[in-house]
């Protein structure tokens, strides 16, 4: 019994290690995030046409999603405005609202809808008049939904420097 008295309580060298380890990786994730925000971005828009296109359809998807998600009584709510030209009419804002699974499911789809480059069609003047760097811009379209997504590099201060700038339904 004397022999224990002496003895310090045993270390739970493990929790330590846990603990130390957590702290690495949410100090990683964070840094990760931010050379996401501030470089990912640039990064893509240096890549080609095609690439860009891509990243413009998956983010065209995912907001036009989040922002149907947000809508109460037909409306789009205030977290979902970021996502929109600052100067595109609140009408046409809310047809996020209308928009149902299968239509969204065809946008992702590269073989249920089209992605074009807008800044050699009529479509380029609308970006310029909003101030938008047309060659930066991608028209999408199915069956059912036309949409004009831009890449913002000048105006945005989001995460991700993004702007629908118009929206419409071609169904009836």
């Amino acid at each position: 019994m004397m022999e224990d008295a002496g003895q310090s309580p045993p270390r739970n060298i493990g929790l330590w290690v846990g603990l130390g380890c957590l702290g690495v990786l949410l100090l990683s994730c964070c840094l990760v995030t931010f050379w996401v925000q501030t470089y990912g971005m640039r990064f893509i828009l240096g890549q080609g046409e095609g690439t860009q296109m891509w990243v413009s359809r998956v983010v065209l998807v995912g907001a036009l999603e989040g922002t149907r998600k947000s809508c109460t009584d037909g409306v789009i709510s205030e977290d979902a405005l970021p996502w929109f030209h600052p100067n595109m009419p609140s009408e046409t804002r809310n047809l996020a609202c209308s928009l149902d699974e299968a239509t969204l499911r065809a946008l992702a789809s590269p073989e249920r809808s089209t992605a074009v480059p807008i800044g050699q069609t009529e479509r380029a003047a609308l970006a310029s008049e909003l101030g938008m760097d047309p060659t930066l811009c991608f028209g999408h379209r199915t069956e059912d939904l036309s949409a004009v997504g831009c890449f913002d590099t000048e105006g945005s201060t989001a995460a991700i420097p993004y702007r629908i700038i118009d929206l419409s339904l071609t169904r009836p």
